[in-house]
Protein backbone atom coordinates (compact mmCIF):
# COMPACT_ATOMS: atom_id res chain seq x y z
CA UNK A 1 0.00 0.00 0.00
CA UNK A 2 1.07 3.25 -0.56
CA UNK A 3 1.33 6.25 1.62
CA UNK A 4 -1.35 7.99 -0.43
CA UNK A 5 -3.86 4.52 0.47
CA UNK A 6 -3.57 4.78 4.28
CA UNK A 7 -4.09 8.60 4.36
CA UNK A 8 -7.17 7.75 2.49
CA UNK A 9 -7.93 5.35 4.71
CA UNK A 10 -7.76 6.77 7.35
CA UNK A 11 -9.42 9.92 6.54
CA UNK A 12 -12.39 8.00 5.69
CA UNK A 13 -12.98 7.02 9.12
CA UNK A 14 -12.28 10.32 10.24
CA UNK A 15 -15.36 11.92 9.79
CA UNK A 16 -18.53 11.82 12.08
CA UNK A 17 -20.89 10.88 9.95
CA UNK A 18 -18.76 7.83 8.11
CA UNK A 19 -18.29 6.44 11.81
CA UNK A 20 -21.89 6.63 12.24
CA UNK A 21 -22.56 4.60 8.97
CA UNK A 22 -19.61 1.94 9.64
CA UNK A 23 -21.58 1.57 12.97
CA UNK A 24 -24.88 0.81 11.30
CA UNK A 25 -23.60 -1.39 8.90
CA UNK A 26 -22.20 -2.96 11.75
CA UNK A 27 -25.26 -3.52 13.86
CA UNK A 28 -27.06 -4.38 10.06
CA UNK A 29 -24.48 -6.21 8.15
CA UNK A 30 -25.83 -5.12 4.99
CA UNK A 31 -28.11 -2.53 3.97
CA UNK A 32 -28.89 -0.81 0.71
CA UNK A 33 -28.01 3.02 -0.08
CA UNK A 34 -31.69 4.07 0.72
CA UNK A 35 -32.03 2.59 3.81
CA UNK A 36 -28.36 3.60 5.01
CA UNK A 37 -29.76 7.59 4.02
CA UNK A 38 -33.04 7.36 5.69
CA UNK A 39 -31.19 6.75 9.06
CA UNK A 40 -29.34 10.67 8.35
CA UNK A 41 -30.45 13.73 7.92
CA UNK A 42 -28.01 13.90 4.78
CA UNK A 43 -29.01 14.55 0.93
CA UNK A 44 -28.83 11.20 -1.69
CA UNK A 45 -25.74 12.70 -2.85
CA UNK A 46 -24.30 12.86 0.25
CA UNK A 47 -24.57 9.33 1.59
CA UNK A 48 -23.95 8.07 -1.64
CA UNK A 49 -20.16 9.85 -1.37
CA UNK A 50 -19.34 8.88 1.79
CA UNK A 51 -20.41 4.80 1.35
CA UNK A 52 -18.21 5.52 -1.97
CA UNK A 53 -15.51 6.85 0.36
CA UNK A 54 -15.49 4.19 2.55
CA UNK A 55 -15.86 1.92 -0.33
CA UNK A 56 -12.74 3.33 -1.92
CA UNK A 57 -10.88 2.91 1.29
CA UNK A 58 -11.46 -0.66 1.57
CA UNK A 59 -13.88 -0.24 4.61
CA UNK A 60 -16.77 -1.30 3.11
CA UNK A 61 -18.39 -3.05 -0.16
CA UNK A 62 -21.08 -3.36 -2.51
CA UNK A 63 -22.93 -5.98 -4.12
CA UNK A 64 -25.89 -4.50 -7.02
CA UNK A 65 -29.02 -6.25 -7.04
CA UNK A 66 -31.47 -4.71 -9.44
CA UNK A 67 -31.34 -0.99 -8.95
CA UNK A 68 -30.56 -1.19 -5.48
CA UNK A 69 -26.48 -1.44 -4.53
CA UNK A 70 -26.12 -3.05 -0.94
CA UNK A 71 -23.24 -2.45 1.60
CA UNK A 72 -21.59 -4.27 4.44
CA UNK A 73 -18.39 -3.80 6.02
CA UNK A 74 -14.89 -5.24 4.45
CA UNK A 75 -13.47 -6.99 7.26
CA UNK A 76 -11.01 -8.54 5.45
CA UNK A 77 -9.84 -5.72 3.47
CA UNK A 78 -10.16 -3.82 6.69
CA UNK A 79 -8.25 -5.47 8.81
CA UNK A 80 -5.44 -5.92 6.44
CA UNK A 81 -4.72 -2.40 5.62
CA UNK A 82 -4.09 -2.33 9.58
CA UNK A 83 -2.23 -5.21 9.61
CA UNK A 84 -0.17 -3.67 6.75
CA UNK A 85 -0.14 0.18 8.61
CA UNK A 86 1.54 -1.71 11.55
CA UNK A 87 3.97 -3.53 9.01
CA UNK A 88 4.92 -0.32 7.75
CA UNK A 89 5.14 0.92 11.64
CA UNK A 90 7.68 -1.52 12.74
CA UNK A 91 9.64 -1.43 9.48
Amino acid sequence: MTTKDFNDFFKALANEDRLKIIQLLKKNTEMCAQDVEKHFYLEQSTTSHHLNTLKRAGITKSRKRGRNVYYSLDYDQFLTRLKTFQSELDS
